[in-house]
Parts: C-alpha cells; sequence; structure tokens
C-alpha cells in the first residue's frame, strides 16, 4: 500500500508541478462559455486556460508545431483527470505524504510567482532594443528557415579535421565521408534532423543561413566536429509584430537572473535564520564553498560576451 501511495504522490507532484490545479476542471469551470472548454471528462471540464498555461512552459514551441502541441497538452490533461478522480475517490489528498507535498508544491509555486512579478515590474525592455534583437538576428525573424540537416559529429583533432575538410572540398557524399571515418577507425555519431532557426546553436546559424540544398559544411563547435548537409531548408519569416513578445521575454529572463540573484542575497540578509544541530557545521562549511566559488567564478565584459554566443543567447531561449 506504502508503494501505492508513494507512485501516486509522484503523479500528483507533476499535476501541481506543473503549475495545474487539481480542482481546475471541477464546478468553476462549468460556469465558462462553451468556446473556453477544450473537453470534457466525466463531470469535469478542461478549458482553454489550462491549455494555454501549459502553453507558456512548453518547450520549443513555433507557430509551424503549436497545434501539435496544444492537442497533445490537452490529452496529458484529460489522463491527468482520469488520475486524479481515481486518487480523489482513495482520498489520497488527505494521506500525510500527499499533503506534504502539496504544501511544498504551493510553496514552490508561489515563490516562483514573486519571482517572476518582481523581475516583471524591475525589467524594462524599449522598442528600440526590441527593433535591434531583431534587425541583429536576421536568422531567427526576417530569414528564418527550417532546417532539414543530416549531421556526422566526431571529436575535434587535426587529423580528422584535415580529413573530412579534404572529403568535403571533394564533394563526396555524407555515406562517402562516413565510409571513411569508419575505415579510419574515427569513431562518429551520425543521424538526420529537422530544426527551426531558434533551435539551433546561435553562433552557427549564420553559416547554415548561407546554405543552399544540397551543400556541405564542416563546422568546429567546442571539442567536436561536426559535417552538416543541408538537404532542403523551407523559408519561414517572423515578422517584428509576432517576434517582439518572444525577444522581450528573452530579455526579461536573462537580465531577471541578476536581479534574483542580488535580491535574494538582500532578502537572507534581512532574514532570521537560525541553523540547528548538524546543519550548523554543514551551513558554515556551504556558505565559505559559495563564497569561494563566487570569487573564482566572476566574469569579465568578454567572458560574459563568450558565454552568451551559445544557443543560450537566442531565441531558444526565450519563453
Amino acid at each position: 500500500m506504502q508503494k501505492r501511495t508513494f507512485h501516486i504522490l509522484v503523479v500528483l507532484l507533476s499535476i501541481i508541478i506543473g503549475a495545474i490545479s487539481l480542482t481546475g476542471c471541477g464546478k468553476e469551470d462549468s460556469k465558462k462559455g462553451s468556446t473556453q472548454v477544450a473537453a470534457k471528462v466525466n463531470d469535469a471540464e478542461i478549458s482553454m486556460h489550462q491549455i494555454n498555461l501549459l502553453m507558456k512552459s512548453a518547450q520549443n514551441v513555433t507557430a509551424d508545431n503549436a497545434a501539435s502541441v496544444r492537442q497533445q497538452i490537452l490529452e496529458k490533461l484529460i489522463d491527468q483527470q482520469i488520475i486524479v478522480e481515481k486518487a480523489n475517490k482513495e482520498n489520497l489528498d488527505r494521506t500525510p505524504d500527499v499533503m506534504m507535498a502539496i504544501e511544498a508544491a504551493k510553496k514552490d509555486i508561489l515563490a516562483r510567482a514573486y519571482l517572476q512579478k518582481m523581475v516583471s515590474n524591475s525589467v524594462k525592455v524599449t522598442d528600440q532594443e526590441v527593433k535591434k534583437y531583431y534587425d541583429d538576428h536576421t536568422g531567427l525573424f526576417a530569414k528564418r528557415r527550417i532546417y532539414n540537416l543530416q549531421d556526422i559529429g566526431m571529436e575535434k583533432n587535426a587529423e580528422v579535421l584535415a580529413s573530412v575538410n579534404d572529403d568535403v572540398s571533394k564533394q563526396k557524399s555524407m555515406q562517402e565521408i562516413a565510409d571513411s571515418l569508419k575505415g579510419k577507425g574515427v569513431k562518429y555519431s551520425g543521424g538526420s534532423y529537422t530544426r527551426p532557426a531558434e533551435q539551433l546553436p546561435l553562433d552557427i546559424l549564420p553559416k547554415l543561413q548561407n546554405l543552399h540544398d544540397g551543400e556541405t559544411i564542416v563546422l568546429e563547435i567546442q571539442n567536436s566536429v561536426h559535417v552538416i548537409h543541408l538537404v532542403k531548408a523551407k523559408e519561414a519569416s517572423m515578422d517584428i509584430a509576432a517576434a517582439t513578445p518572444l525577444i522581450k521575454n528573452y530579455f526579461i529572463n536573462t537580465r531577471g537572473k541578476q536581479i534574483v540573484d542580488d535580491e535574494m542575497k538582500r532578502f537572507r540578509k534581512e532574514a532570521k535564520i537560525v541553523y540547528v544541530g548538524d546543519f550548523v557545521a554543514q551551513a558554515g562549511l556551504a556558505k565559505a564553498s559559495i563564497d569561494n566559488t563566487s570569487e573564482s567564478t566572476k566574469l569579465t565584459a568578454d567572458d560574459k560576451k563568450i558565454k552568451n554566443s551559445g544557443i543560450e543567447a537566442g531565441v531558444a531561449g526565450l519563453k
């Protein structure tokens, strides 16, 4: 019985942390207009508001896959409501473990809501900043494309790099390049995938943006070498009106992190924190470790530019 209770506890935790109210599909929703109801499960209704709430936190949502993602979320909400009804019949919401889990999740949600409000009120993004980011990243917006790519990746060394560059210059096929690497005993991984521009590393996007269908290039990415073949690219531009909320959220997220870090230091100084028992000594060690790490990892302005040159600086980080 304990194992069963714990399993359902995990399910309930995922429900709550997903920011969906356990009672959100209940009688209150039944008062909403039919246009706001996406599905009915027994006597409960699942509303568009619940779907839209989860859409905000969904990963890699684009204009092309939004409808599919929305449908997937609805199916998960239906499964969730069925499980919740089963759990309620067994009064699982009254068991100690579940009650503590619900309280912990409630605190987490409230804390996140407060931080989000604090950041939203503190970070101001101007129209000029939005326009500049839009113009500086044409591959993400005005000249956005969806790429169908073939990729062969391997560990970087001078010999391998020279070999694949030679093969590409001779216009060898991806299969021929893979066979060549295999014959030389070089370990590699290969695959095909389709990605919109915002799901690709920002620092390699300009190189892919200039490729034509059927062309192949060699890219050095950190400690690896990738042979990238563009099978086909489909134009899918995004105008500034559609891009504006994404860009603003990006600035809010990146600037907000520093604000949260600074404010949390201030909040902890203002709060009366007393460690008890074994945690007294551990708290001292932890504080010393944090202080040492903070001193040794301070970034210079140039360091920050390098750090932000990767995919985290692109629209993939806009949520």
